[in-house]
């Protein structure tokens, strides 16, 4: 069974049904709707088709502070080719955010996440006159970002207030907060929310977010490497470890981590990827990202099956040779040092099948973080919380709303073994939390050959 977990961004290419399914089939664990693009009605039929083939986990990416570029028709560019573009929908190309006065005779834009770039060489009448540098094509409503400029946006899009409203109604799992530069971000989102248990992703995509990494992990439920954007704003050559220091600050915190843009780009228009990107997709597994995702290539590619196909086969190939990195466990919990005791246990015995009983995740998270070579079995009374957890790494989650609160170890072995989850021959691992005075917390381990406890 796959260990790392596969999102694809909705869109055009993967709306019809039978798309969907086979998507779903081929390894897809993740839906994401981007609010980029497409409008409410669209997003509300891609959640009822998904729907009526599973329940998968959704992400909703707001908008966000970004910048995008607007032209009614595609526009193929060459080296040193010289456009005008302006800031209203009077001018054939325009930008849709007013930045005339933030920017100067020699900054450099850069388009659809740095595949293309300009050079402004005159600001006059409120057009900026850019030289291009490189071949490419100019498409609609695609990203701008300009190195060194701060455009002062509000975190929130009016599009997202509206999007927090619909994921609330639609009990969406995730927002992915584009953009994220502080812990205040985090913060106005959570507000907007209220008391709904969605959870928040911090996309890491500008400098700022970069330099409070800290603590905005501290604040959000897991983040996402969102190299494209990232990379206009940090040298190329620095991505890759950029990309190992948050996946393994990420793990050691058994916090959520997801790695995306660009994985498998050319598969947009092409049946097989690159030798180049499939290294890019199995780095990223060994580095140990918990979730992979597919942009483009799901959302307006021409073979987003294909492309899934890709992903899965690339992650089963390096899953095994994924290594354990946690340095820091100081001054951990109960619950914490339960997680490094399954791991360590598993190392030395020949443990069939792990089970953790978990009302709230936090335990499944700590263990996945050790990447370990069994698949975890989560048994909850929450579908919120599966849905969360089957994002994780090496997590596999069943909803078992009504266990008895007596001999639970005794129930959940029942329920697994008639789930077909384990065998009667398994040696098998359990953990849960016995209720104690207080919070509650995982203070337990058991270890059972499935034929003495069935028989019990």
């Amino acid at each position: 069974m796959k260990k790392t977990k596969i999102i694809c961004t909705l869109g055009p290419a993967s709306s019809d049904l039978k798309i969907l399914k086979e998507m779903i089939s081929n390894g897809m664990d993740c839906a994401r709707i981007n609010l980029s693009h497409g409008r409410f009605i669209d997003y509300e039929k891609l959640i009822t088709n998904l729907r009526k083939i599973k329940n998968l986990t959704i992400i909703l990416d707001t908008k966000g502070p970004e910048v995008r570029m607007y032209t009614n028709n595609t526009k193929i560019v060459s080296k040193d080719d010289l456009i005008k573009i302006g800031f209203t929908k009077e001018n054939d190309i325009y930008f849709d955010v007013d930045f005339y006065n933030r920017v100067k005779k020699g900054n450099i834009i850069y388009f659809n996440d740095g595949k293309l770039k300009a050079k402004i060489i005159f600001k006059k009448k409120r057009l900026l006159g850019l030289k291009f540098l490189c071949d490419g094509v100019l498409k609609n409503a695609k990203s701008v970002n300009i190195n060194g400029v701060f455009f002062n946006l509000p975190i929130l899009h009016d599009k997202d207030i509206k999007g927090i409203k619909f994921a609330i109604k639609h009990k969406i799992d995730y927002i992915a907060l584009s953009f994220t530069r502080s812990t205040k971000d985090i913060e106005q989102l959570k507000k907007k929310l209220k008391r709904s248990d969605i959870g928040v992703i911090a996309k890491i995509e500008n400098r700022q977010g970069l330099d409070n990494f800290d603590k905005i992990l501290t604040k959000s439920d897991g983040v996402m490497i969102a190299r494209g954007d990232l990379g206009t704003e940090i040298k190329p050559e620095k991505i890759p470890l950029i990309q190992k220091k948050i996946i393994e600050k990420c793990n050691e915190k058994g916090k959520l981590v997801i790695t995306a843009t660009q994985m498998l780009q050319s598969m947009i228009n092409s049946e097989t990827p690159t030798r180049a990107e499939t290294s890019d997709v199995a780095n990223a597994v060994i580095d140990g990202t918990d979730a992979i995702m597919l942009s483009a290539e799901t959302a307006i590619g021409k073979y987003p099956v294909n492309a899934v196909k890709e992903m899965r086969n690339i992650s089963l190939e390096v899953e095994n040779e994924i290594k354990s990195d946690i340095k820091s466990l100081e001054k951990i919990s109960i619950t914490e040092a339960i997680s490094h005791s399954v791991y360590e246990i598993e190392k030395i015995l020949s443990i069939d099948k792990i089970v953790v009983l978990s009302n709230s995740g936090f335990t499944a998270r700590m263990i996945s973080r050790f990447r370990m070579d069994k698949i975890i079995i989560v048994i909850t009374p929450s579908e919120n919380v599966k849905k969360k957890l089957d994002l994780f790494f090496g997590i596999f989650s069943v909803v078992y709303k009504d266990m008895p609160k007596n001999d639970k170890i005794l129930h959940a072995s029942r329920f697994a073994y008639k789930k077909k989850l384990i065998s009667k021959s398994d040696l098998v691992l359990f953990t849960a939390g016995l209720y104690s005075p207080g919070r509650p917390a995982t203070n337990l381990i058991e270890i059972h050959r499935m034929k003495d406890l069935l028989a019990i």
